[in-house]
């Protein structure tokens, strides 16, 4: 079971998820002071692998980002984002998410840093083992800009990298 509780100003956000399965449950409770904003649940691939409160649009309102792990030797990082505005809950959308990384496999870390949020991967060459990556590192930074009534997070141009976080 994964449970943590987060707070952002006067926002408090508490996060469950059963640690079973495939798929499994998130169970998101948001509040503003004492008033219980939000309670909802849905479905994630893989393990949730921690939580984070930020304002990436630095328009003074929260976002969560939830970032899980799917099941299996890629282990592929996946980030599910809301953003909490005064008068409703906007999802954060994140198209193409695996796709169009050349030698991406997975086994991807996520964490928020001033107003990005970062993703690092290793690269695999052709004929590498899961456990042995020898094209070095990737590292990808996102921007959350609206995107109609959700929001988006958009790449910015990817950077290589031979050691990190």
């Amino acid at each position: 079971m994964y449970e943590t509780s987060l707070r952002f100003n006067i926002y408090t956000f508490t996060i469950t998820a059963t640690d079973s399965g495939a798929v499994r449950d998130l169970a998101v409770k948001a509040y503003r002071g004492t008033l219980l904003l939000t309670n909802f649940h849905t479905r994630v691939d893989g393990a949730v692998t921690g939580a984070e409160v930020a304002d990436l649009d630095n328009n003074r309102f929260p976002e969560l980002y939830v970032y899980s792990t799917s099941d299996g030797s890629g282990s592929f990082g996946r980030v599910y984002g809301w953003q909490f505005l005064p008068e409703r809950m906007a999802p954060i959308q994140t198209p193409n998410w695996l796709k169009g990384f050349e030698g991406y496999m997975g086994h991807d870390s996520l964490w928020v840093e001033r107003d990005v949020l970062c993703r690092k991967f290793p690269i695999y060459n052709s004929g590498d083992a899961n456990a042995e990556p020898t094209g070095g590192v990737k590292m990808q930074r996102y921007r959350l800009r609206p995107s109609g009534q959700s929001f988006t997070l958009i790449p910015d141009q990817p950077t290589d990298q031979s050691a990190g976080r």
